[in-house]
């Protein structure tokens, strides 16, 4: 392997991604130790599992089959970490391409690096402020923060609820997800009675919980992941509001929320892909059959499933189809193609354009519901 020790704005040279090489060289920023842990595990299970199958056969680039490598640093689920794993994946390692930061506040100081190296990066963060406005070389998985709401929404009509409370971890994840309830309420489509905040090593939620119960509202919207949103949970119900009127965004942790919230996750509600029911999925299209595969193969490999692994796997598999779109590892040759692909992935289907460079489709989107024990298909989605 030949890597040229050039400045970083010569990506397309400096890339172990380049034609004379034999490797795709790929890095993964991930939070592998701190709060965001509890996603991490899943994103790198998930990623290895990937690799495997990708390298079974290779990737055909011109005239050569190569292999992908990848390079998985731990961000510590901090911001200034992930900034500084960005720099020493593009500088020192010369990726092709980054799959990461797996949080929405990893995410955000990464951006400006990979633009300025044109180093393209798709996020697993769900903050629509990643991807809006759109940047060049910077491309998400989970659905956008308005896209969520939408269905959401229809959700509730369903149910006739006016009135909501929202709990809200407070930073950007939690801070896109406030903002996009407030405009629904500014708007006239919802009544947004009241809003709690909760940093992300809170212990207890009893006293968000008991003001936004205060208020009376038909639902209570949560937007955290674990385990502050297991904790919005058991406070909600030590506060004898029903489960089956909370609602939480993707980010709530599928699994690890359940386990951490126990007994009292029962009813809820979460806005996720069908992949997290895998065994209720009838796989009568190739998207469909993409989701339920993916959910067989990791959680036979893994003893069970994680409602973000499919979030990473799709990540790395949306790389990998630019670079066959493209014929090209080349940095910008991939962010070319990315920026016009159509992909059936495990967490559901993109239509990635010049404007969209965010996430699922809402269709790709369900509403699953707690049901003894297990997410479950439910009848608002």
């Amino acid at each position: 392997m030949v890597t040229l020790s050039v400045g970083t704005g010569c990506a397309k040279e400096q890339s172990s991604g380049g034609d004379d090489s034999s490797q795709i060289v790929i890095g993964a920023d991930l939070e592998l130790s701190g709060p965001a842990a509890v996603q991490g595990e899943a994103y790198q299970r998930a990623l290895k599992m990937v690799q495997a199958d990708i390298n079974k056969t290779g990737i055909k680039v011109g005239d050569k089959t190569k292999k992908v490598k990848l390079v998985i640093r731990d961000n510590k689920s901090d911001p200034a970490e992930s900034l500084t794993v960005a720099k020493s994946l593009i500088n020192n390692d010369h990726v092709a391409a980054i799959v990461g930061a797996g949080a929405s506040p990893t995410t955000m100081p990464m951006i400006p690096v990979a633009e300025k190296a044109k180093i393209p990066m798709i996020s697993m963060g769900s903050s629509g402020a990643i991807v809006n406005p759109v940047q060049k070389y910077v491309f998400k998985t989970p659905g956008n923060t308005d896209v969520i709401g939408n269905v959401m929404m229809k959700a509730f009509a369903k149910k006739k609820i006016k009135k909501i409370a929202v709990l809200s971890v407070d930073n950007p994840y939690g801070e896109a997800g406030l903002k996009e309830w407030q405009a629904l309420d500014k708007a006239g489509k919802i009544d947004l009675v009241t809003n709690q905040k909760f940093s992300d090593s809170v212990k207890d939620l009893s006293v968000q919980a008991t003001k936004v119960t205060a208020a009376k509202p038909d639902a209570v919207v949560v937007w955290a992941i674990p385990p502050q949103s297991g904790l919005a949970a058991k406070a909600l119900r030590q506060k004898k509001f029903p489960g089956d009127k909370v609602y939480y965004d993707t980010g709530a942790g599928s699994e690890l929320f359940v386990k951490g919230a126990g007994a009292a996750s029962e009813g809820s509600y979460m806005v996720h892909s069908r992949v997290l029911a895998g065994n209720e999925i009838t796989a009568t299209t190739p998207a469909a059959q993409t989701e339920k595969n993916f959910f067989t193969e990791y959680s036979a490999k893994y003893g069970g499933f994680s409602g973000f692994a499919p979030m990473a796997a799709d990540a790395l598999n949306l790389i990998v189809a630019a670079i066959k779109k493209g014929g090209s590892a080349d940095p910008q040759d991939i962010q070319k193609s990315l920026e016009n692909l159509s992909y059936d992935g495990a967490f559901g289907t993109y239509q990635f354009s010049p404007t969209n460079h965010g996430g699922v489709s809402e269709s790709s989107l369900t509403v699953l519901q707690v049901k003894n024990g297990t997410w479950s298909l439910s009848d608002l989605g």
